[in-house]
This record gives C-alpha cells, sequence and structure tokens, in this order.
C-alpha cells in the first residue's frame, strides 16, 4: 500500500468520466444496463461516456484509445477479471481507475470497501478519493488479488462451461471446483525460489496472493505478509492423490489449515520453474497458457484507485 491521498471534486470528473462496461461480468438481473449507469451517475450530475467492451475486441487497446481522448478517470464496470485487464492497461499512464464491481466475487472491490450494489459504487466514485495502490505482477501481467498454478486455472476453465450453462453464481462457481477435483488433474512439479532459497515441490495447487481481504474471505493464514508489504503463496501439499484433494478442497472452501493443508512462504518476489515448458496460469480469474520461468513481484508503478471516503490507510 502507498501512501499517497488527494480528493477529485465531482465537477472534475464530470468532463474526464470513461465507464467501460463489461455487460457479461456477474449475473443477468444485476441491473447493469448502459441506462441504468447512465441514471445512476446522473443522480450526482455526472454525465460519463460509456463504451461498451466487446469481446472479439483487445481490452488493453480499448483503454489505450480512451486514455488517448483525454479521460483521465476510467470506470472499470465488470468482474475481477475485467478490473484487472483494466488496471494492466492503465499501469504507468497517470490516469485514475474507478470500480463498478460487476462480477461474482468482486474481492478488489470488496477489499476496499466498494459497494457491490450500482448506487453504492457510483456514490464512492462521486464522493471518494485517490488513494496510490501496490499492484503485483507475473512477468509482465498485473494481478490485484491473486496468480495461481494448477487446480484453479482448470477450475475456471470448467467454471466458464457451467456459467454458460447455468448462468453466473457462486454456487455455480463451487460446482465446477468439485467436477474439476474428482477428474483430478496431475499435480505439478516446481521449484520455487525466494529470498535466495530453493524449494522443491509436487503440489496440485499454488496461490500467490495480494489481497490480505481474500486470504481473510477464504479463511486462511497470511494476511500478514501483505500488511508488511510482500506477497504470499500457498503451496497444497504433496500427499497423495485423496490427501491433496483433502487439502485442495479445504483451500477452495476456507476450511484450510497452516502446515496441514498448505505450507506458506512470504516475499518481495518469487521465481516458479515448472518442469514444464508451459503452464495454464490465471491471474484475477483470467486463464492463459504461459511459459515459464515465472517472476512474481511488486510493482513500483502505483495504480491510483478511487476509494471510499472512510478507506483510509487500511491494508486491503
Amino acid at each position: 500500500m502507498f501512501d499517497a491521498k488527494s480528493s477529485v471534486t465531482s465537477t472534475e470528473r464530470q468532463s474526464s468520466l470513461c465507464i467501460l462496461h463489461n455487460s457479461r461480468s456477474g449475473k443477468k438481473d444485476a441491473g447493469d444496463t448502459s441506462r441504468d449507469l447512465t441514471n445512476a451517475f446522473q443522480a450526482y450530475g455526472l454525465s460519463p461516456h460509456i463504451v461498451e467492451l466487446d469481446p472479439a475486441k483487445d481490452l488493453s487497446e480499448t483503454v489505450r484509445q480512451v486514455v488517448a481522448e483525454g479521460y483521465d478517470t476510467i470506470v472499470a464496470a465488470g468482474g475481477d477479471g475485467t478490473i484487472c485487464g483494466v488496471a494492466q492497461a492503465l499501469k504507468g499512464t497517470g490516469c485514475n481507475m474507478g470500480i463498478l464491481p460487476r462480477g461474482t466475487f468482486n474481492y478488489f472491490a470488496r477489499s476496499l470497501g466498494v459497494p457491490e450494489d450500482l448506487d453504492g459504487a457510483v456514490e464512492v466514485i462521486a464522493k471518494g478519493h485517490i488513494r496510490a495502490l501496490r499492484v503485483a505482477m507475473l512477468n509482465d501481467q498485473v494481478f490485484l488479488n491473486n496468480a495461481n498454478f494448477g487446480l484453479y486455472p482448470q477450475i475456471l476453465r470448467s467454471r466458464e462451461e457451467i456459467y454458460d450453462f447455468w448462468g453466473r453464481s457462486r454456487a455455480a462457481a463451487y460446482w465446477s471446483a468439485l467436477k474439476v477435483l474428482f477428474q483430478w488433474p496431475r499435480p505439478l512439479e516446481l521449484d520455487i525460489l525466494a529470498d535466495g532459497e530453493r524449494t522443491t515441490v509436487r503440489t496440485p495447487l499454488v496461490f500467490v496472493f495480494n489481497n490480505a481481504f481474500q486470504l481473510h474471505q477464504m479463511g486462511m493464514d497470511g494476511a500478514e505478509c501483505i500488511r508488511e508489504g510482500q506477497l504470499a503463496l500457498m503451496i497444497a501439499p504433496d500427499c497423495g492423490r485423496w490427501g491433496m484433494m483433502r487439502s485442495a478442497l479445504a483451500v477452495l472452501f476456507g476450511r484450510a489449515t497452516r502446515g496441514r493443508d498448505f505450507q506458506l512462504l512470504c516475499s518481495d518476489s518469487f521465481e516458479l520453474h515448472g518442469r514444464r515448458k508451459k503452464l495454464l496460469v490465471a491471474r484475477d480469474g483470467e486463464r492463459a497458457r504461459m511459459k515459464g520461468p515465472f517472476h512474481l513481484h511488486l510493482s513500483d508503478d502505483a495504480l491510483q484507485v478511487v476509494v471510499p471516503q472512510h478507506f483510509g490507510d487500511a491494508t486491503r
């Protein structure tokens, strides 16, 4: 967390506010049409420009275009994946980022105290202040909440299939986790370098966290790492097929115990080397197949985010 703080008035945001709206995020009845957005902002005398995101178009390109048009506050309206993608493109631009959480879990927004309802989130953008927040990097890619390897990217792939059939919900998300666990993908073999030490592991699941709030929500230790300005890396143990399934389930459902279900490492940076040339990796819920080695570290560039007035100096 950085300490910089500034106030921005509604009048200043009036002429420089652009919303990037992912209508595919969250539940279909979430009340997130362009008309809903327009009406919510008009209640505060704001008339933002709204851009409907096209899934066929690169998000970074869209962000670069609106930045070039002179908007200095870009609002990401979507889930954690959309917010992460916007943050990736805004990093280093000096633009401010607002958040309208429209996803399933909304970990980044909830960690800042941004309400999940539309009117509450709009009020934050209209009345909040700017905080400089740290972001983490996986190679050259931003992540705000977590980056992960192994079972979880497989679960996300299954989740999208289930969402397409049943719609987006937390129940569907949990069902996708169970489905993948019982199919049992092959465990990873990794060398993890941190603070000059090498740890060799065989594991079904590796999480790297940059969000203390999410750790609390998952019922896991490691928030102290975040408070001390580090990343928290969680490794599920190699304890046989059924033991690893039990540990993975405990982690995914918030019942994990440190030492039994996961090993915790804290560091400013990690380097992961896998036995396979490429691994399926997820950053804040977005999947990609990436070539190793994998460098995870905190960025020197802060992200300027509109947060609630009461957020203060809290560790998110």
